[in-house]
Order: C-alpha cells, then sequence, then structure tokens
C-alpha cells in the first residue's frame, strides 16, 4: 500500500513483515471454537511489494460499513479508547467511520479509496500477546449449511436446543439458581448423557458431528424436509469455560499439532466413532440455537447485525470499540479439484468488528468471518496463520 500511517504521522514505505508459521490458535465467531496448530499447507513467509489495497474490490464493503455505524449509534459517545498514543472518544471513531463510509460510497475503485484513507487515518497495529513484535494471529469460521427436522425420526435424532428456561445469564455469568444462588449449569456431558432438556429440542440432525460444527460455527443454516432453509442462530452458552478437543487429541498423540484443525478433527472422530463422545464430552461448553425465518439476514454477530462476508471479524470485546473499523493483511488459500490446499494469495482488505467468540481472547486475536459455501467452509478449516491487523484511527487533525 502506498504511504501508510504507522501510528504516526509520517509515511512509511510500504513493507509487510515476514509471516510467520502459526502457534496454537483457537476459532470461532460466536461458536465455541476448536483448538488448531498451524495448518501443514501454511502460507510460505513472504514479504510483498504490491498487491491489491483491497482483495475483494470493495464487495461488501458499504454493508459492512453500515453495519458499523448501526452498532455504534446509542452507545456511550463519551466513552474513551485508548490507542497508538492517543485517547478516542466512540463519538470521534463513529465520525472517522460515517466519513470513510461516504467515502467508499463514492469511490470508483479501490485505489481512489486507499488514497482518502491515507490521508485521513492512522493505521495504528495491533499485537499478539508477548509484545509489540508479535503478530496479530488469524483464524476463520464459516456458516454451515445442513440437512434437519422439526421432529425426530430414526434417521435424524440428534438434537439441537433452544435457550432452557432455568438459564440464567447475566452480562459476565451464565448458570441456574439453586437455593438463591448461581451455579454452574449442566455441562455439555451432562446435557447429552441424562437427557437433561428434554422438551426443548429445537430441531434434529442426523448427525452428531454436523451438530458439533453448528456448535463451533455458532450459527448455521439448516435445510428442512420441504426445501425451506432455515437460519440456525446463536442465542445463549451454558457458561461453562471452552475447552478445546484439538489440544487434548494432539496431547494424546491422537493427531499431529498440523492435523489439529477442524477438517482434521472431523476426519478423526469419523474414523473414531467409538471415542467420539469422550473427545466432544471434553468440551464442557454448550451453546443454545434459535430459529431464524426463512430469508432472515445471517448470520448475526455478537451485536445482532447481520455479518458481512470477508468483511466481518471475531475480536475480543474488551479491548476492540464496537464495529471499529480495521485493515487485515494476510493469506487466502486456494484449492485443487480435490479440496486440498494449492497455493495462497495476498488477503488485504479493510474489516470491522462485528462479533465475539469464546476462543477469541486477547489483542491482536482475530477471526474471520468467510460466508458460507464450499470456499468458505474450507478456507475457514485452513486459515491459522499469523497477520498483520491495524485499526484505522481518524488523524489528530480530523477528530
Amino acid at each position: 500500500m502506498r504511504g501508510l500511517f504507522w501510528g504516526h504521522r509520517w509515511k512509511a514505505r510500504r513493507w509487510l513483515p515476514t509471516l510467520l508459521l502459526g502457534l496454537w490458535a483457537l476459532g470461532a465467531g460466536a461458536g465455541d471454537g476448536w483448538a488448531a496448530a498451524a495448518n501443514g499447507a501454511q502460507p510460505p513467509a513472504a514479504v510483498w511489494e504490491s498487491s491489491p489495497y483491497d482483495d475483494l474490490e470493495l464487495r461488501g464493503l458499504v454493508t459492512a460499513a453500515e453495519t458499523s455505524l448501526r452498532i455504534m449509534a446509542g452507545r456511550d459517545d463519551d466513552h474513551r479508547y485508548q490507542f497508538c498514543g492517543q485517547s478516542y472518544a466512540l463519538a470521534e471513531l463513529r465520525q472517522g467511520l460515517a466519513a470513510f463510509t461516504t467515502a467508499a460510497r463514492a469511490a470508483a475503485d479501490p485505489a481512489e479509496l486507499a488514497a482518502y484513507v491515507e490521508q485521513n487515518f492512522i493505521f495504528c497495529p495491533q499485537n499478539g500477546p508477548g509484545g509489540k513484535n508479535k503478530r496479530a494471529f488469524l483464524t476463520g469460521y464459516f456458516e454451515p449449511e445442513v440437512a434437519g427436522r422439526l421432529e425426530p425420526d430414526e434417521q435424524y435424532r440428534y438434537p439441537l436446543y433452544a435457550p432452557p428456561a432455568d438459564l440464567v445469564t447475566t452480562k459476565d455469568q451464565a448458570g441456574r439458581l439453586v437455593d438463591g444462588r448461581l451455579e454452574p449449569y449442566w455441562s455439555r456431558q451432562q446435557i447429552e448423557e441424562k437427557d437433561l432438556l428434554a422438551g426443548n429440542e429445537l430441531l434434529y440432525l442426523a448427525d452428531p458431528l454436523e451438530a458439533f460444527v453448528l456448535h463451533v460455527q455458532g450459527s448455521g443454516r439448516v435445510r428442512l424436509a420441504d426445501g425451506r432453509v432455515r437460519p440456525v442462530l446463536y442465542a445463549a452458552k451454558n457458561g461453562r469455560q471452552y475447552r478445546s478437543i484439538g489440544r487434548l487429541l494432539v496431547r494424546e498423540d491422537k493427531l499431529r499439532r498440523e492435523e489439529a484443525d477442524l477438517p482434521g478433527i472431523l476426519n478423526y472422530l469419523r474414523e473414531h466413532p467409538d471415542e467420539r463422545r469422550r473427545v466432544l464430552h471434553h468440551n464442557p461448553s454448550y451453546i443454545f440455537f434459535r430459529l431464524g425465518e426463512p430469508g432472515t439476514p445471517g448470520p448475526l454477530g455478537a451485536f445482532g447485525r447481520p455479518l458481512t462476508a470477508g468483511r466481518s471479524l471475531a475480536l475480543d470485546q474488551r479491548h476492540y470499540p464496537p464495529g471499529a473499523l480495521g485493515w487485515l493483511a494476510a493469506r487466502k488459500p486456494e484449492f485443487d479439484d480435490h479440496g486440498e490446499v494449492s497455493g495462497w494469495q495476498p488477503l488485504e482488505r479493510f474489516t470491522f468488528n462485528h462479533d465475539s467468540g469464546s476462543a477469541i481472547r486477547g489483542t491482536g486475536r482475530i477471526d474471520l468471518f468467510w460466508g458460507h459455501g464450499d470456499y468458505a467452509a474450507r478456507a475457514a478449516g485452513v486459515s491459522r496463520h499469523r497477520a498483520d491487523f491495524y485499526l484505522l484511527l481518524p488523524t489528530p487533525e480530523k477528530k
């Protein structure tokens, strides 16, 4: 990119640091996620000098920006955030985003918008755990589509549940009241082995691993017998601490670290059905869902607004302003006819803080929503690498 502000009011030569091999990662979105090591077909270490400033060619950009403006509206305009040595009120960030949205609507191409951004925004790098030299870590999530039924039969017998009536949720906790005290809610193992939520079934799936994927992603679509497709939306969690089954399988020498991504975990569980229940029950966290109407935009992020494929990020909401504008530089996979990674291309685009996830913790931890379809599912499954992530902040004179 041409002359970005790197957290200061001076222009820098366009350089993107070397992509590092990933370490442990946790995904995804509003769901439970899974632990994974860097995939075996990781993006190569590279520095590149020229590539599109926005590889989506501004597709979906205005929609995503308008979603962020709606997220910011009605919140505390005076709440302040500290980034790159500057203090910003939410109102200032919202005004900057509004100006960006106007420029995005008017831009003829990414280069025109880039010129505007370089004159009006600071690129503030977001570092991962360990300090300023630790780059962000990228994972991905997607919107799965599965077959389901509203009533059980011999094939469709694995339920998804709506939030139970005795689930009590607060801002920071979820549980059940026992003698006036908030106790942990039932664990995944207790729910599935003791049939504690009988009568609270939302719908039924034919494959328990499809249910697992929906729990990981936090939302999806279900095809009913009459051909209708209904959104399955995140509704609540049981409040139990997430535990990684990917780490478990690596620790037990069932998978190598480079195999412990979502496709690798699914393959292992399909090949070892006798271990499926034990492995899945290692994670006590549990997701509850609700059904959306046909045609309802979705999935919805943590702020109750629809996500935009390729633009929406899940971030740790303790550290980032709601709806915040960012810029992401990473890699995107290419696949051969067998669905295997055949190469990597630069990924550079404007992004927005639209979601959260139980496994998304700390600054520099980012989860990209890829959308739905085969490519999105594959890309989300292999996205496990270091990336460069920046908040776009109005320059001091534009605040």
